[in-house]
Order: C-alpha cells, then sequence, then structure tokens
C-alpha cells in the first residue's frame, strides 16, 4: 500500500501561507529554502511553492512533484504540530532529484534539532 499525504496534511489557503512565511523559522539550501511553525494541532502539514523564476509550468510542476515525492517517501522526518512550507529556488529547476532530494532532507534533520 503506497504512503500518501492525506489531506489534513495539506496546506492550501493562502492564509496559512502567510502566517508560516511571516511568524515562522526558514532555513536556506541551494536549492530549496524551507519555511516552518508550529501549528497548533496534532497533525503536520505541508505547502509547496514554485515561482516563475524557476521556469515555465511544465518544469515548475516537476520541481514540485519531485518535492512532493520526497515529502512522501520521508514521512518519519515530520514532526506533528507543525507547518512546513518548501520554497524552491531558481537552481531548483536544474539539479538532479538526488540533489533536491539531499536538500530538502538536511532541512528538515535542521527542523529537529530545535
Amino acid at each position: 500500500m503506497a504512503r500518501v499525504l492525506a489531506e489534513k496534511n495539506k496546506i492550501r489557503k493562502r492564509r496559512d501561507f502567510t502566517k508560516t512565511y511571516k511568524k515562522g523559522q526558514s532555513f536556506i539550501a541551494p536549492s530549496i529554502v524551507l519555511c516552518y511553525r508550529k501549528n497548533h494541532t496534532e497533525a503536520f502539514r505541508c505547502g509547496y511553492t514554485v515561482s516563475k523564476k524557476v521556469g515555465k509550468a511544465v518544469e515548475r510542476n516537476k520541481v514540485r512533484r519531485r518535492m512532493k515525492e520526497i515529502a512522501r517517501n520521508h514521512l518519519d522526518f515530520f514532526q506533528p504540530g507543525i507547518d512546513y512550507i518548501f520554497v524552491a529556488r531558481k537552481k531548483a529547476g536544474q539539479v538532479e532529484f538526488s540533489r533536491l532530494r539531499d536538500d530538502m532532507l538536511s532541512l528538515m534533520k535542521r527542523t529537529r534539532k530545535e
């Protein structure tokens, strides 16, 4: 049975993204930025942002799919009660999948240390 992020684990509303950007903390890697904050629930939530700086729609969707797949395969890295937003940097469109994975995992590990 495939592991998937449930609907309760997705950040969809603009106000949730905005709150996390303004009140949360962030870590930076070469291809990705992770913003996170406590959400005062028992579940973690994830959101993904890829701007037009990364490329055209095909490229942006590819990067977004890659980020979602990495998150799906590493659910054990997420802590309950935290909102995570992964923001692709301009370089994310050119890096290999393995590099993007390494950057995401290193950022998630850094959130555990706090």
